[in-house]
């Protein structure tokens, strides 16, 4: 059951980086259109800000990942000393 739970959690994790990547882009998009701007300058401000809020988000996310696997992995070598 708890591979179920992991894996939904990753799932998140992947749904988390599209949206956070497509949403802020896609309004810096729909600005550049709607104002006209040969270059597209506020989309790129949409895909800087996505991508900053996509590796909070995701760091966030997989925190505590990392931390049991610390943990495990520490709890492994005390069995072996």
């Amino acid at each position: 059951m708890r591979h179920w739970a992991v894996a939904v959690q990753l799932l998140a994790v992947g749904f988390y980086v599209a949206f956070s990547l497509l949403i802020p882009t896609s309004i810096g998009f729909w600005l550049d259109k709607r104002l006209s701007h040969e270059f597209p300058l506020l989309t790129l401000i949409g895909l800087g800000i996505g991508t900053g809020i996509m590796i909070y988000g995701v760091y966030r996310m997989v925190r505590p990942f990392l931390q049991e696997a610390k943990k495990e992995k520490g709890d492994k070598g005390q069995d072996n000393g």
